[in-house]
């Protein structure tokens, strides 16, 4: 069965970036349309077009859904994708393996393959060969599990799998497997580690879903991996950074906040990595900030020289962030909200995971207050993209869905996928 319409999308509009092309390979395939991507990251530096990543993860898209491809390149502008179409496409067995290898971030390829297979057996061409197996399938991806903008290992661990779960995708459906390998991927390190999952498909449509707002924060986990000979004293520096900022002292007889450490050894030197994740109660929440060190930009020059110095300045700046995010209330963090935009489109009903007016209740309600003050904006990184206008705006054109604001929070009412079946 060939697919009925045919979308162009114009890659200037917004990022055009990978994040484009990630939803636009998930909606294409769910909802068996054609499409075309012009001008693909034609706005950002250098030569622009599919960088090697984006390749591989069109490759596996292609494999998965047996689709016919045109100008998956390095460097290429110009892609058509057209599920479902590939007469020679073969039989995805049971028990199958895939083994990936891809630059960059092994997280952002599992965020890119994760919502077709979900939700193939929902989808328009669900009947059609390559099928899914109903008992799931496994991918081993062998990239960057601590990069440079982008989620850890640990983010996927510690915020985004307990949100999936949250919106009612449990492990019955996605397990990560707890042994991995750290690797690299920043602005000066590329190692390969290494993360393997087990994703299975839903066979019923996933209901509507809110998150009204997250509730007080009862706990705050920082995972901190740096060289050997550091990373003990980078994490015990960046506690006493959390327990001043949030009025914490550790000698208190009933500390308000549970503060967990958990610290690694940098499998290469001179790399830096830390993430914070506040998790709430009533209701329950998970809000993450993370960063690695060294950077091109964004850090202060001569840095690295003085390790005390370091390790404050890069505790600063993710302890910034999270209260930053968590003064906005909402049950999610930004990335996570970018993230959950194809899960809102697909989901039967309108569902939601902000409110403008959250952040108002943060100053109304003293279990929610977070500290009035913090560290001041020398420890500012710039986070502003426009992943969810481009997010939102790839919704819109491949399925037909609006977000808009209804009963004081944003959301959109999803297509249903699959309630036809």
């Amino acid at each position: 069965m060939a697919a009925e319409e045919f979308v162009v999308l114009e890659g200037t509009h917004f990022e055009g970036g990978g994040g484009l092309i990630r939803d636009v390979l998930s909606f294409s395939s769910l909802l068996n349309r054609s499409v075309q991507v012009n001008s693909i990251r034609a706005n950002r530096p250098g030569i622009g077009g599919l960088r090697v990543e984006h390749t591989v993860a069109i490759e596996t898209m292609a494999y998965l859904t047996g689709a016919v491809v045109e100008g998956n390149a390095i460097a290429s502008r110009q892609l058509v994708f057209k599920p479902h179409q590939d007469p020679k496409a073969g039989v995805i067995e049971d028990g199958k393996h895939l083994d990936i290898t891809v630059e960059g971030s092994a997280a952002i390829f599992m965020i890119a393959m994760i919502p077709y297979i979900l939700f193939s057996h929902l989808g328009a061409a669900a009947y059609i060969q390559p099928i899914i197996p109903k008992a799931g399938i496994e991918l081993t991806i062998r990239a960057g599990t601590l990069c440079v903008k982008a989620p850890s290992y640990h983010n996927v661990v510690e915020v985004l799998l307990p949100t999936l779960k949250a919106i009612g995708i449990s492990e019955d459906f996605i397990k990560l497997d707890t042994s991995y390998e750290q690797g690299w991927h920043t602005d000066y390190v590329k190692i390969p580690g290494r993360i393997k999952l087990w994703v299975k498909p839903l066979q019923i449509p996933l209901k509507a879903f809110i998150l009204e707002k997250r509730g007080e924060i009862s706990i705050i986990r920082l995972i901190a991996h740096a060289p050997e000979d550091e990373y003990q004293e980078f994490g015990a520096t960046v506690k006493k950074e959390i327990e001043e900022a949030f009025h914490q002292r550790s000698s208190s007889p009933n500390p308000k906040l549970d503060i967990q450490v958990q610290t690694f050894q940098s499998s290469v030197p001179d790399q830096y990595h830390l993430l914070l994740v506040a998790e709430t109660v009533d209701p329950n929440a998970r809000i993450g900030y993370e960063e690695v060190f060294p950077q091109k930009s964004g850090f202060p020059e001569g840095l690295a020289l003085d390790k005390d110095r370091l390790f404050k300045h890069l505790a600063r700046v993710c302890i910034r962030g999270l209260i930053n995010e968590l003064r906005s209330g909402n049950a999610v963090d930004e990335n996570i909200e970018d993230m959950l935009v194809i899960y809102q489109s697909l989901a039967n009903g309108f569902s939601s995971v902000t409110a403008p007016g959250n952040a108002r209740l943060v100053t109304e309600d003293p279990r929610l207050r977070v500290p009035l003050e913090m560290p001041s904006d020398d420890y500012d990184f710039d986070t502003k993209t426009l992943h969810r206008e481009t997010a939102y705006w790839v919704a819109n054109t491949m399925a037909g869905v609006t977000f808009t604001e209804k009963d004081g929070r944003k959301g959109c009412h999803g297509v249903a996928l699959g309630s036809m079946h």
